[in-house]
């Protein structure tokens, strides 16, 4: 991670984020103004990210994807006249339209020929739309420079986000009670509690994404597994399709596809001695394309737990996210790995 310097929130910025700054405070802020983040992956959940951060009012945000812009993305941020170009050179103008006051940089490299020390030089890491065995390498380069990862993707109306904070310690507000009240009135009501807000210092673990990918599942207690099952097994079986194809599933190839899908999730659900119903053939119907309410949804909330991070405030996800938006259109989260 890289060194801190004094930061100075000016009169602009105060008044520019005052709003944030009377929800989370100014030593919040101040940590959110000296940050840096890495953003690889310019997808429609990329864009959902980028957006959300670049308001939130952090230092730098380094756009980071080697691949074109094409027609189909859920990315907004792309002009239609920009189809065929960079899609971190596409999308800077409009990130920065968003927020004059937030660096907007540039990396057009594919990401796979980063050193481990390239991610050692930014505070926050988030990256969408790379194969698992990138997934690990990053991660474990950010782990070695004690740099917070995420990595989340959407595939049509599900999708999914990975947080691993190494060590973090953050503050949380709870209402402790410090007297009591007696009521004399003739109903003889219970005595009334007082309560004051106290900010209380906490300390959470994390583990890599590779621990958490390829642990061992029997240990989650059976009421979380009802609800969390077919999340974890689609985002398995999706992640593994992309390592195998190098690329997600399309709709031109969409017969072929699903019989691959198939065949992941019955090797996954061999290998866990699960039920082959778990999930249902049509559960990957809505795994196409991307979707930009999808995008929406968990871009809103990966850039909500960034910026928790950051400003070290509230209690953070540990450590999954998951969410579909074809079916209850809720989120879920579980601790997996632990």
């Amino acid at each position: 991670m890289v060194g801190k310097e004094e930061i100075v929130i000016s009169e602009a910025e105060a008044a520019l984020y005052d709003r944030q700054i009377r929800l989370w405070g100014l030593e919040a802020q101040k940590r959110l103004r000296g940050s840096r983040v890495l953003l690889a992956g310019l997808t429609g959940l990329g864009a959902e990210i980028a957006k959300n951060l670049t308001l939130s009012g952090i230092k730098s945000l380094t756009l980071l994807d080697h691949r074109v812009a094409r027609k189909g993305s859920a990315n907004f941020l792309i002009p239609e006249a920009s189809i065929g170009k960079n899609a971190a050179e596409a999308s800077c103008e409009r990130v920065q339209r968003l927020n004059p006051m937030v660096q907007i940089l540039v990396d057009t490299d594919d990401i796979s020929t980063k050193s481990d020390e390239f991610f050692g030089e930014f505070d926050v890491v988030c990256a969408t739309s790379i194969p698992t065995e990138e997934i690990y390498r990053i991660n474990a380069a950010c782990r070695k420079h004690n740099v917070p990862f995420y990595v989340g993707d959407t595939f049509g109306f599900v999708g999914f986000f990975f947080v691993d904070l190494i060590e973090h310690e953050y503050a949380e507000d709870v209402s402790v009670p410090v007297a009591s009240i007696d009521d004399a009135s003739p109903s003889k009501k219970p005595k009334a509690e007082l309560t004051e807000t106290k900010t209380i210092k906490k300390t959470v673990d994390y583990v890599s994404y590779q621990a958490a990918f390829e642990s061992d599942l029997s240990h989650i207690p059976k009421r979380n597994w009802r609800r969390i099952k077919e999340h974890v097994i689609m985002m398995k079986a999706l992640m593994i399709f992309r390592s195998q194809m190098k690329r997600d599933p399309e709709v031109s190839s969409r017969d072929s596809d699903l019989s691959k899908l198939y065949e992941i999730r019955d090797h996954i659900l061999h290998e866990m001695k699960i039920d082959s119903q778990v999930v249902a053939n049509a559960s990957f119907n809505v795994t196409f394309g991307e979707m930009s309410p999808s995008a929406a949804v968990l871009g809103g909330v990966l850039a909500q737990e960034i910026i928790k991070a950051v400003s070290h405030k509230d209690v953070p996800i540990r450590n999954f996210f998951f969410f579909n938006g074809a079916t209850d259109c809720s989120g879920l989260v579980e601790a997996i790995g632990f």
